[in-house]
């Protein structure tokens, strides 16, 4: 299996937690880096020359406004990160946060704003195919419109589900088309006899030391040999434009991307930390649902839910939890199935390994069989959680023995 997913070449997956973990790193760090930046000091910079293709972006009103748009864009990334409103609350926040990039940019364009305005640009696609994520509050809203007859068919269906992945799609290409400016700037930066000698790889790490004031180790030899120098040049152009090529041709990004993150250490060892932030970018393209699969669940350990597929809390939370269950090692069984009989009488049960749980009890064991959840479980086992909870579950999930009759639950059915 890959360390890296070309989303171009396939944007469905088995599993739907690779939308999660990326919604939850991308916004989580997006708002430490929005929050952790002096928007009110770029309102008294000085005077600079700004590029007239952008100058209308260059007013006292947009510096005024960005110490207070920093706090609207992390509240909006906050109920991103848990996937809630998505559509709305992505994509607010990243056309304000590409707004606060380009008013920055008219004083400097430093590596951190283009960088941001790559994570902008995710987000942006998170907003536009919020459909797809089926492990948000969105997606658990969403159950609520269902039918039983739907939801009930997600818990027992034991076909292969696929998961599309078109956010990380476009971002993918996105990305790898701007490694592919990176590499034609290189080219455009100067004369051919000079790109082909490393000389601009040189005059690069000179500059910087001139700059800084500081002597890196690792770019001495660079300096001082020409060949190393133009290894290095030509070297990290064709390592940013092979990302694109595998992504277009259906390869494996794997070696691309780590090449990429290979250059971007070379860049922090010689010259310092330049575009750094593009290490995670680059890493959100990895193959979460592969260690997922390996933490999440035991497959060998196998067990069956018992459920009320006429209790529409019942079903809906369990929704959820059969989208973990990647390694299907937990069997559905609705109680109404003649071919399934079933002698419990709870809302719901959980059968592992010759011991029996009902009602409150089996969901939170069910939770506890998920390896990444088990600290929520453990919490739900607390005594005074323990309580609240079971009275909780009472009130949103009755116990069939408490019904006067079998008929169904009033409701859509």
């Amino acid at each position: 299996m890959s360390a890296f997913i070309n989303y171009v070449a396939e944007d469905g997956r088995g599993s739907p937690i690779n939308l999660a973990v990326v919604r939850v790193l991308l916004g989580t760090y997006v708002i430490w880096r929005v929050l952790s930046l002096e928007w009110a000091a770029y309102g008294e910079w000085p005077d600079v020359h700004v590029d007239e293709t952008i100058g209308f972006l260059h007013q006292d009103l947009f510096f005024a406004l960005l110490p207070y748009q920093q706090w609207v864009v992390a509240a909006l990334l906050v109920l991103f990160v848990v996937g809630y409103r998505t559509r709305w609350t992505g994509g607010i926040a990243s056309l304000l946060l590409m707004h606060m990039l380009s008013v920055k940019a008219t004083i400097y364009l430093a590596g951190t704003v283009e960088s941001l305005f790559v994570c902008a640009y995710l987000i942006l696609m998170f907003a536009l195919f919020a459909e797809d994520d089926r492990l948000s509050v969105d997606a658990f809203r969403r159950t609520g419109d269902r039918s039983l007859e739907e939801l009930n068919a997600v818990l027992t269906d034991e076909t292969t589900r696929v998961y599309r992945m078109r956010a990380l799609k476009w971002g993918l290409l996105a990305v790898a088309i701007i490694y592919v400016g990176s590499a034609w700037g290189k080219a455009l930066n100067g004369p051919l006899e000079i790109w082909l000698s490393g000389a601009e790889l040189q005059r690069d790490i000179l500059f910087n030391r001139e700059m800084t004031g500081i002597e890196r180790a690792a770019g001495v030899p660079i300096v001082e040999n020409e060949l190393l120098a133009w290894v290095g040049f030509v070297g990290t152009a064709a390592v940013q434009v092979s990302l694109f090529v595998a992504a277009v041709l259906g390869l494996s990004v794997t070696l691309p991307i780590l090449g990429i993150i290979g250059f971007h250490i070379s860049v922090i060892l010689t010259l310092g930390l330049y575009f750094i932030d593009m290490i995670l970018v680059l890493s959100l393209f990895a193959a979460w649902d592969g260690a997922y699969r390996r933490l999440a669940v035991d497959a060998d350990d196998e067990a069956t839910v018992v459920y009320d597929d006429r209790c529409r809390a019942c079903t809906r939370a369990l929704v959820p939890l059969a989208h973990l269950d990647v390694t299907d090692s937990i069997r559905f069984v609705p109680r109404s199935d003649p071919a399934e009989p079933v002698d419990r009488d709870a809302a719901l049960s959980l059968s592992s390994e010759g011991e029996i749980a009902e009602g409150y009890e089996a969901f939170r064991r069910l939770l506890g069989r998920f390896r990444l959840l088990t600290p929520i479980a453990w919490g739900l086992g607390l005594s005074p959680v323990r309580a609240v909870g079971t009275r909780l579950y009472e009130r949103a999930v009755p116990d069939r023995r408490r019904r006067p009759s079998d008929a169904p639950e009033p409701g859509r059915t």
